[in-house]
């Protein structure tokens, strides 16, 4: 289980919508700019222990999102998640995935996700590549996305929506430990709702 919280949080966490700011250049783009809303986005997981599926999530994640749907070659996202907020609804669990089993957040607080091309798969529906960093390691992956829409929201805030998910085998970030009990495929659901600035 614990792998998976760190393949999840880079993940979604890693996904798009949850991270830290595109330089000044992508600002001048002409493309719009969404930084997401943590009230209203989740990063959930799940990761096989024996015979079940057990969940977490990452409470603590930011990103930023450049999204022209004519020009996606002009579209970009970045995101960070904090590992030390991994829940598992087990707080001994939750301490141990924090240590060198695991995340080695003291070394490796945070897991970033940062896109290199937006793809269209469909009506709405995009592959979203980019590069994964957990525990100082950078790996390629593909987020399959659907873009839920764009509109209004309160108090004149213009806001948009995503779904993700994505597929990732821990041990491509070198996340060994215990094989044979926990699964090395990780599931990671990101559900984004984010603000144009």
């Amino acid at each position: 289980m614990k792998n998976l919280l760190q393949i999840s949080a880079s993940l979604l966490g890693a996904f798009l919508l949850t991270a830290t700011t595109l330089n000044a250049d992508d600002h001048k783009s002409g493309v719009a700019v969404y930084k997401n809303d943590a009230v209203h986005s989740g990063v959930t997981f799940k990761i096989r222990h024996f015979f079940t599926k057990v969940p977490g999530s990452f409470g603590g994640f930011s990103g930023e999102i450049h999204f022209d749907k004519d020009h996606l070659d002009k579209s970009k996202a970045v995101a960070t998640i904090d590992l030390t907020t991994v829940d598992t609804n087990n707080g001994s669990r939750d301490g141990h995935l924090q240590n060198e089993d695991f995340f080695n957040t003291s070394e490796f607080p945070e897991a970033k996700f940062v896109s290199t091309k937006f793809e269209e798969s469909g009506e709405m529906k995009y592959k979203i590549h980019g590069d994964l960093t957990i525990l100082g390691m950078t790996k390629p992956v593909v987020l399959d996305a659907e873009f839920l829409g764009e509109g209004p929201g309160r108090n004149g805030a213009v806001i948009m929506g995503w779904d993700a998910m994505a597929t990732f085998d821990r041990r491509d970030w070198g996340l060994e430990y215990g094989q044979g009990v926990v699964g090395n495929d990780v599931e990671v659901s990101l559900n984004l709702q984010a603000k144009k600035q």
